[in-house]
């Protein structure tokens, strides 16, 4: 069989016969590596982010990902290296390798073939297996590529397996007589763990047999004073053995075969779901063997962790014969197990009596780890307090398995860590079914689903609920429901007998430091929305306690990390229910300090959606001024913000509109309006109108004082979202108040912002004279005031009126004036707004060549600035270009596409717009059917929008398809 084609099994390699093959860039070979290490499993780009950035990601990171793949895939082809398994799936990749071309394939199918030809007893035949196998092996798994987290786990398991695979072959070497060499290696596996016991048998053995009695009894000497100098106790029960046979003591009195010992509790009868998580423990129990195996399940309060644990160590008894131990460690009790007894409790349940178990918890961990080295126990270690805690109560060596279940996380330990959330709903609603009946599920319908609702999917709320139900015959399942639907006393109705939910999280709190349990009640007041660290360091006034305080509630399970947001901050979740818990201990708090917190966060998102603001691509709505310098703990996002402002107001877009109406609430609306109109410019990006409308129309009419600044950009920029969803007497009703309001005050930028949104109605109602006078109104407003922005704003619109008017000569001095404007403060969204123009100017000129390159580079600035609303009108104007010049291929993706956006966005005059264009283009290539469902849609919008000459002519169209 020829050399494997890519290796892992030491430096990354890639070789097409015989000849090694660069892969260059250290960015494709960690693709690469990534992808090798899970030959055919799916791969997704943020796995591979992750490997890439493990410091944070750059905005192009997926473009970038994909740019590699690409290097990739070019670099192997060239090369003559097959890559036809390299498949592209919706957001990941996967590599298929059949087991020859990978050496870490083929290690692992040479290792199953040498384990059977050992289990069939062909010793010989195993042995070459064995070495065929080891040989692949060329240094550590890929030593020359710089490390990835990500890999850990994988590589951990293929470096474990090459551990085992040498000491089972050591073992056949034993078997064989191979004692020369094997007594060399066997020191030299020593000399990495001197407390190898089965590694110090088989050294004695091997100098024995081959007839090298001093030695050997040297050897088991060494053995027997290392292991009492390390552990403090003797060797063990093989061991010792072996050393009364070479130095001639009689065999001792052989003991009675002991009775496997099984401490576990009773199962759940009604156990229901987990289907997944069953599977995966089950399958990390399995695989003790040589080496022991540690399992931690942690979750929240009432996830069911101990309920599973019991389960699914009752499913696995029977894989260990020699018993099963079950341990209460006490976590949540306020009096957790000192390490000491549980070991002395442990020690009794192996059969040592109590004049034998040493009085130091060292010596009893070492006696432990003796007792177990050679046998095959289940250990259940049930509510675990922390890592120290359970250390000392795990084996070193041997085939055992322990299975830990906790509220807290313990990364500290070496072990497969298991996090438990809530049920999925199906779940869920199959425990509730076994506990009240299939029937009253079948009669209770949809208001089941409002009892998983309420209870969160958690287990221990459903089994609650459940349980309320079942011992109420006459109740129907609405009922519970209807209970359950009020927040405010929810908790009261989720208990009963010895379970209640509060009492569960209280358990947990309780245990909390002081700055954990302030966070804690801080989440209680904020809605059910993932938030970011900033806003608890805001709350504590202090980044640091703020920041371990969240890694203290998330390895409690009170608090859930749910991801990293668009700039990279990681954000956070409280279950439903403990948030409920939560706002009851803020009551206590007093209404004072609730205000307090809240205001605090208030002010903080105000500065830094000012300071997003300042820094929108399209920022033209705010006009409130300039951000001030932010003071608190904020303050370390000013840069991040002002790097990524678009991707800032993105992640926190659900606590800023929470944000408003807590505001308003408070009878706070100067706060409320701050925050309303910052956002402006974002909702206009983003296309977010209900957003806009809602948070607008609600401080509005929310003020006492209907005159001040404060209203008038309210008014101005509701004016904006009238003209856009083509509510024209409603926007120039808006914009001229906002004027007449600016004015009075003396407010010139917000006077000029507010003319120009009254001439742009103006100018597309087609009254130019009334449009031209308002924009030159703002151009002078925004020069008296300096602002040079709004004066590229107000150049483009003039030259508008005269492009409108087929005047091109007349609008290219005005366009040129706003180009250069925006070029000179840097608005990359108004430069592309001019270049719109600039190709309706070429377009008049018959230059349809140049109007397209101009509209093209139009686009690409909205596609870099994210801005979809901006970016349809674009390819709308595209769309119809290509349209006039017959290009109907083209026209038809570009139509189509900007009508599925305009219908997003709730723009009906640009939606009956393009639908008219798009009937146009299919009856014009004789697609009749087509082309009248578009004009029957664009017929229609025209009617509702009141607009009777458009649909006049619309259905001018259509009379003609008949």
């Amino acid at each position: 069989m020829g050399e494997p084609a890519f290796g892992v099994l030491g430096a990354l390699k890639v070789r097409t016969d015989g000849v090694a093959v660069r892969i260059g860039g250290p960015k494709p070979r960690a693709v690469l590596a990534t992808l090798l290490l899970q030959p055919g499993g799916f791969v997704s780009l943020d796995l591979l982010t992750e490997v890439l950035w493990p410091g944070g990601a750059p905005r192009s990171a997926v473009a970038n990902v994909r740019t590699y793949v690409r290097t990739l895939r070019q670099a192997l082809s060239e090369a003559g290296v097959a890559a036809d398994g390299f498949r592209t799936e919706a957001s990941g990749y996967a590599f298929d390798v059949e087991p020859g071309e990978l050496d870490l394939l083929l290690f692992e199918q040479r290792l199953e073939l040498a384990r059977a030809e050992r289990e069939e007893g062909d010793d010989a035949a195993a042995l070459r297996a064995y070495e065929s196998a080891l040989g692949l092996w060329r240094g550590s798994v890929l030593q020359d590529v710089p490390s990835s987290v990500v890999w850990d786990p994988e590589i951990a398991r293929i470096e474990g397996l090459r551990s085992v695979a040498v000491d089972e072959c050591l073992e056949v070497r034993l078997r064989l007589g191979d004692y020369a060499s094997l007594v060399a290696d066997l020191r030299s596996r020593l000399a990495e763990d001197p407390l190898r016991e089965d590694l110090w048998r088989m050294v004695v053995q091997a100098l024995r047999d081959s007839g090298r009695t001093a030695e050997a009894r040297s050897a088991y000497a060494e053995a027997e004073r290392i292991i009492a100098a390390e552990l403090g106790i003797e060797p063990s029960a093989p061991l010792r053995a072996m050393g009364e046979e070479i130095n001639g003591y009689a065999a001792r009195r052989r003991t009675a075969e002991a009775v496997p010992v099984c401490q576990l509790p009773m199962d759940v009868p009604d156990f229901t779901g987990r289907a997944d998580e069953i599977g995966l423990l089950e399958r990390l129990l399995s695989a003790a063997g040589r080496q022991p195996v540690v399992v931690v399940v942690s979750g929240p309060p009432g996830s069911g962790k101990s309920t599973l644990s019991l389960h699914v160590a009752h499913r696995v008894r029977e894989s260990f014969p020699d018993g099963q131990l079950f341990v209460d460690l006490g976590g949540t009790s306020g009096r957790a197990r000192e390490p000491g007894d549980v070991l002395a409790e442990m020690l009794r349940g192996l059969g040592v009596i109590d004049s034998t178990i040493p009085s130091e918890t060292g010596e009893r961990a070492a006696l432990l780890r003796s007792r177990l080295a050679q046998r095959r126990f289940l250990i259940v270690l049930d509510d675990a307090a922390a890592s120290s805690q359970v250390r000392p109560l795990l084996p070193g060596t041997g085939g055992s398995a322990v299975l830990v279940s906790s509220r807290r996380r313990m990364p500290a330990l070496p072990a497969h860590h298991t996090p438990l959330g809530v049920m999925d709903r199906d779940d869920a609603r199959a425990l509730f079914g076994a506990i009240v009946g299939e029937d009253r599920v079948r009669l209770g319908g949809d208001d089941v689903d409002r009892v998983i609702a309420a209870c969160g999917s958690l287990p221990l709320a459903v089994r609650i609920a459940g349980a309320r139900l079942a011992n109420r015959p006459g109740w129907a399942v609405g009922a519970l429901a209807d209970s359950l639907h009020d927040e405010r006393g929810r908790l009261d109705r989720l208990q009963t007998g010895e379970m209640e939910v509060r009492a569960s999280a209280e358990l947990s709190y309780r245990q909390l430091p002081a700055p954990a349990m302030r966070i804690f009640r801080a989440f209680g007041q904020l809605a059910d929305v993932a938030v970011a660290g900033w806003t608890a360091a805001v709350v504590t006034g202090s980044t640091d306690e703020a920041s371990a305080a969240l890694e203290t509630l998330l390895d409690e399970h009170l608090l859930e990390l749910v991801g990293t947001d668009g700039v990279g901050l990681q954000r956070y979740r409280m279950h439903e229910l403990l948030r409920c818990y939560a706002r009851e201990l803020a009551v206590a708090d007093g209404r004072e300090e609730r205000k307090r917190q809240q205001l605090l966060v208030t002010d903080a998102l105000i500065g830094l959606a000012r300071t997003a603001n300042s820094a929108m691509p399209n920022r033209f709505l705010g006009v409130l001024g300039e951000p001030e310098p932010l003071t608190g703990p904020e303050a370390a996002l000013a840069e991040t913000v002002r790097a990524r402002p678009v991707e800032w107001f993105e992640s926190e877009r659900r606590l800023l509109v929470i944000a408003v109406g807590a505001a308003v609430r408070l009878g706070d609306t100067d706060r409320a309006a701050d925050l309303a109109i910052e956002m402006a410019s974002f909702f206009d990006m983003r296309g977010y109108y209900g957003d806009w409308r809602s948070t607008h129309q609600l401080v509005l009419e929310a003020m006492p004082e209907k005159s001040c600044v404060r209203a008038a950009a309210l008014l101005r920029n509701i004016g904006q979202l009238h003209l856009y969803q083509d509510r024209y007497a409603e926007a120039l009703e808006c914009f001229d108040r906002s004027r007449a309001i600016f004015a009075e005050l003396g407010h010139l930028p917000g006077e000029a912002v507010a003319a120009a949104g009254a001439g742009s109605v103006h100018r597309v109602v087609d009254d130019l004279d009334a449009a031209l006078d308002a924009f030159v109104d703002a151009l002078r407003g925004f020069g008296k005031a300096g602002d040079r922005h709004g004066e590229a704003v107000a150049h483009n619109a003039i030259a508008s009126v005269w492009l409108e008017r087929k005047d091109p000569e007349a609008a290219a001095g005005w366009l040129d004036g706003a180009l250069e404007l925006s070029r000179e403060v840097g608005d990359r969204h108004r430069e592309a707004q001019v270049r719109r123009r600039i190709a309706e100017l070429h377009e008049l000129r018959g230059e349809p060549g140049v109007a397209q390159a101009e509209l093209e580079r139009a686009l690409g600035i909205f596609d870099d600035l994210a801005d979809t609303h901006c970016a349809a009108y674009v390819q709308q104007s595209i769309g119809e270009l290509c349209l006039r010049q017959g290009n109907a291929r083209e026209a038809s993706a570009l139509l189509t596409g900007a009508l599925a956006v305009q219908q997003q966005l709730g723009d009906r005059r640009a939606e009956a717009r393009v639908a008219c264009l798009l009937g146009e283009l299919h009856h014009a290539t004789g697609r009749e059917q087509t082309a009248r469902r578009y004009f029957h849609r664009s017929l229609s919008t025209w009617r509702r929008l009141d607009a009777p000459d458009q649909a006049e002519l619309v259905d001018a169209k259509l009379r003609s398809l008949r």
